[in-house]
């Protein structure tokens, strides 16, 4: 195959991990619903500083990195957890005041663009889907797709580019779909001063987060016996 072929394979691969609902998702629901469209994407841009890093050490050969089960069960554990309490700061924002969200639309800041981003990185490291989908299919296919575009472009540098921009860029217009989404459904989800949109966002965060523990738990429970 060509370039052109490569990375359009690469893209609809990228894609199983960009649609898969998680955390990453509802964090860009709940940056959109409470300060706008813009906003919204934020969590991706987070997202796709960590996925520089993955990239990164993946073209520096780290390829041959393997997770025991027990670690595997620690960080869907442990990013189960994290989940959870996501889930809950969404809850909290369980009442919607037009006054105070004009407010806060009008007022955005160096720290809210700051807390926003890193909602995104914090949510994808943390995310154990995430992990397994790299783990699982990421890196191979990196490892794989670096040694046939290296033929095709010429470097190590212009081929990684290559597969992280076209990986990102389904995060990305995911990432739009779900603002634009949001926009809407924020408009016609509030019943009196109750912020439907913010009680779905946590109810599955909490579910979501709630299943990852219940994965991880046999393997953490024969640890400890």
């Amino acid at each position: 195959m060509g370039v052109f072929e490569i990375l359009v394979a690469w893209f609809a691969l990228s894609l199983t991990g960009a649609l898969a609902p998680g955390p990453l998702s509802a964090a860009v629901v709940m940056q959109s619903s409470k300060h706008g469209r813009l906003h919204g994407m934020l969590p991706m841009v987070g997202h796709a500083i960590v996925e520089i890093g993955i990239i990164a050490a993946i073209i520096l050969s780290v390829q041959a990195l393997t997770l025991a089960p027990l670690t595997i069960d620690l960080l869907v554990g442990f990013g189960g957890f994290v989940i959870i309490l996501f889930g809950f700061l969404a809850l909290r924002e369980y009442r919607y005041k037009e006054e105070v969200d004009k407010k806060e639309d009008t007022k955005l800041t160096a720290s809210s663009v700051l807390e926003a981003t890193t909602q995104g990185a914090i949510v994808s490291i943390l995310s154990p889907y995430f992990l397994l989908w790299w783990f699982g299919i990421g890196l191979a296919n990196v490892t794989l797709l670096m040694g046939t575009l290296q033929v095709g472009v010429g470097t190590v540098f212009i081929a990684g580019l290559l597969i992280y921009l076209t990986h990102v860029s389904t995060d990305f217009l995911f990432g739009g779909v779900l603002t634009l989404g949001t926009d809407v459904a924020t408009k016609k989800a509030k019943i009196g001063d109750i912020n439907w949109v913010s009680v779905v966002i946590g109810v599955v965060q909490i579910a979501l987060g709630a299943w990852f523990v219940l994965l991880a738990a046999p393997g953490l429970i024969s640890l400890i016996s």
